[in-house]
């Protein structure tokens, strides 16, 4: 049993983790941002910015999984909470691992394959914080009793409803089918084969709590799979009762309600997290958007 320091305990990825690391016999201890309930763990309510608030209790631990970020697009969240914060938490790392959760969304709107050495192209604020976050882990310097900087780029998150914000595409997409919006590509191509890697709850908690072993630092991808964006409107649809409608941008009605999808293809090559730590994801597509879809009876 170890002591784990966790930040961002009551969030969609937060959830999971902290049921992992109770089911794995650790005792928790959990920084959030607002009063949240949450069995099996002590809490402490605070901000990243509030060091005085947890300082003690991150030193205290035997390792430190940071989940929190304020998810926002603009500066002054981003660097006041997301970047400064994680450099005071890292201030207060003295034993075991540090877990940081960065994203996906840090490779920009790619076409090919994805390894952990592709080329970064962040577009926005909250990809900026991600970076920044990676990039402080990794200069960080040694210290006796620490142990390794492991940085998580994780696919998207498939959860499942009824959580809050932050279910991604999953919910996004409902609410267009539930609409009866055009879901309308760029071209025959994207429409074939743009699409994401995903991830569910589940294994992206067993992937961040195997990391608390890692003997190897750096930057790992996570990943569930892929899908396509058309297979995963059919797949929804076919869960929830409803008759999608897809279409080509120069091939809509005049006045058509319509959701523009993306165009990228972000397959992220997950091998590398695998190859340490024997890590084989086991939510498939079905699953995941069976129970979100459970989630929003």
């Amino acid at each position: 049993m170890a002591k784990i320091f966790l930040t961002g305990a009551s969030g969609n990825v937060g959830r999971p983790v902290l049921s992992e690391l109770l089911g794995r016999g650790h005792e928790v201890t959990a920084l959030v941002h607002i009063n949240s309930r949450l069995e099996g763990c002590r809490l402490i309510q605070g901000k990243l910015s509030e060091a005085g608030k947890y300082a003690a209790e991150a030193e205290a631990a035997d390792a430190i999984i940071h989940l929190a970020s304020t998810k926002s697009v603009e500066r002054n969240p981003a660097i006041s909470e997301d970047i400064l914060g994680t450099g005071s938490l890292l201030d207060s790392w003295r034993k075991g691992n540090f877990i940081y959760m960065s994203s996906q969304t840090v490779y920009g709107v790619p076409q090919g394959p994805l390894t952990e050495e592709h080329p970064l192209s962040p577009s926005c604020w909250y990809d900026i914080a991600k970076t920044c976050g990676e990039n402080q882990l990794a200069i960080e310097p040694a210290r006796p009793g620490r142990g390794k900087g492991v940085s998580i780029r994780s696919a998207l998150l498939f959860g499942p409803g009824g959580i809050g914000a932050g279910d991604q595409f999953l919910e996004n997409i409902y609410r267009h089918c539930e609409r009866k919006h055009v879901f309308a590509f760029e071209s025959e191509e994207a429409m074939g084969t743009a699409g994401s890697s995903f991830v569910g709850p589940a294994d992206l908690a067993r992937a961040i709590a195997d990391s608390l072993e890692l003997a190897t630092g750096g930057v790992f991808n996570i990943s569930g799979g892929f899908c396509t964006w058309r297979g995963l409107i059919e797949t929804i649809a076919a869960r929830s009762g409803f008759t999608p409608e897809f279409s080509l941008l120069s091939g809509l009605k005049p006045g058509a309600q319509y959701v523009r999808m993306p165009r990228s293809r972000s397959y992220m090559d997950a091998s590398r997290f695998s190859s340490l730590t024997g890590y084989l994801p086991k939510q498939g597509l079905e699953e995941l958007v069976e129970n979100f879809v459970k989630g929003q009876a």
